[in-house]
């Protein structure tokens, strides 16, 4: 992949992004430094895009849309935090069709209460991680439906596939979502990457995949000695470089578009991340991007089939 075709909403890179190469979609090109569109119009079934809310310790929450059917993975925004950034790609929260949960820790929850209060949409969790939800939010046993971690079940026409990873949380969980035309593998919160984890999302065209800290970064952090050993553990979080031994794995087995997810804002940065993987995947096609601590600016829109047509406007 060369430097031009690498893309990132990171606000840090907005001066970058400016600078990107246009990018096409069915007939209707736009820039990503001059086009942020408020309005999105889509046609025919087989539409998906992938929407970043929040990403990173302070908050974890995104929207994955195939044809009719959308769902959020996870939570960790205010219900008024995902409102707005709905609201700014014409949607609500209403629009939903489920929440998947991978896990309990607060920056993955933090608006779950309120939600569960005022919406009754399903909220899909692991029998463990339901369990650590309930013993704080007794209220959310209304919404949940729980499984098994590795289990498989259909949200409105969307395959999901659970998978257990490693990290220090009661059942944690990633997911591989089929439908829509599209194959989305979401990993984040992860010490390391398993084989059954790269085996599972092996094929899939978009895969948002943890790249939390460098390790250099870390060592030399702020943090405390016991908090740095957590983060680097094999039930920590993944680092840029094992993030990109998994990227090159991936590329090769077909991934068009990697999303680099759950940066730390104290080891990491978002040009550093990318970098890293970057030289990973020179010479393949996929495409590089990085989830910003916030919303994105727009979504990451994938169009499949030539009958799908999409427009956007300011």
């Amino acid at each position: 992949m060369s430097s031009a075709a690498m893309k990132t909403w990171s606000a840090s890179c907005a001066a970058s992004a400016a600078r990107l190469s246009a990018s096409r979609i069915d007939n209707t090109r736009f820039t990503r430094g001059d086009c942020m569109c408020s309005s999105l119009f889509y046609r025919g079934k087989t539409m998906s895009f992938y929407y970043s809310v929040a990403s990173g310790s302070s908050g974890n929450c995104a929207v994955w849309q195939a044809g009719d059917t959308s769902v959020l993975i996870d939570l960790g925004v205010s219900v008024r935090a995902l409102g707005k950034a709905l609201h700014d790609i014409d949607m609500e929260i209403e629009d939903l069709s489920a929440v998947l949960l991978t896990h309990e820790h607060t920056d993955h929850i933090k608006g779950l209460a309120t939600f569960t209060k005022k919406y009754d949409l399903p909220v899909y969790a692991t029998f463990g991680t339901a369990a650590a939800i309930l013993q704080k939010l007794p209220q959310a046993e209304k919404n949940l439906h729980t499984f098994a971690g590795g289990e498989q079940f259909e949200i409105d026409g969307l395959q999901v596939r659970s998978m257990p990873i490693p990290h220090d949380a009661a059942e944690p969980v990633a997911y591989r979502i089929d439908g829509g035309g599209h194959r989305l593998g979401y990993v984040t919160d992860v010490g390391f990457l398993p084989d059954h984890i790269r085996s599972t999302i092996s094929g899939c065209d978009t895969v948002v995949l943890e790249s939390n800290h460098d390790v250099d970064m870390l060592r030399t952090g702020p943090y405390p000695m016991y908090l740095k050993q957590r983060i680097r553990g094999k039930y920590g979080h993944l680092s840029n470089e094992d993030c990109a031994r998994g990227a090159a794995a991936l590329a090769q087995a077909g991934a068009k578009r990697l999303v680099l997810a759950h940066l730390s804002d104290k080891n990491n940065n978002p040009l550093t991340a990318l970098r890293c993987t970057q030289r990973v995947l020179d010479g393949t096609e996929c495409e590089l991007y990085v989830a910003p601590r916030g919303a994105m600016e727009q979504p990451l829109m994938l169009a499949a089939g030539e009958d799908t047509q999409c427009s956007l406007f300011d």
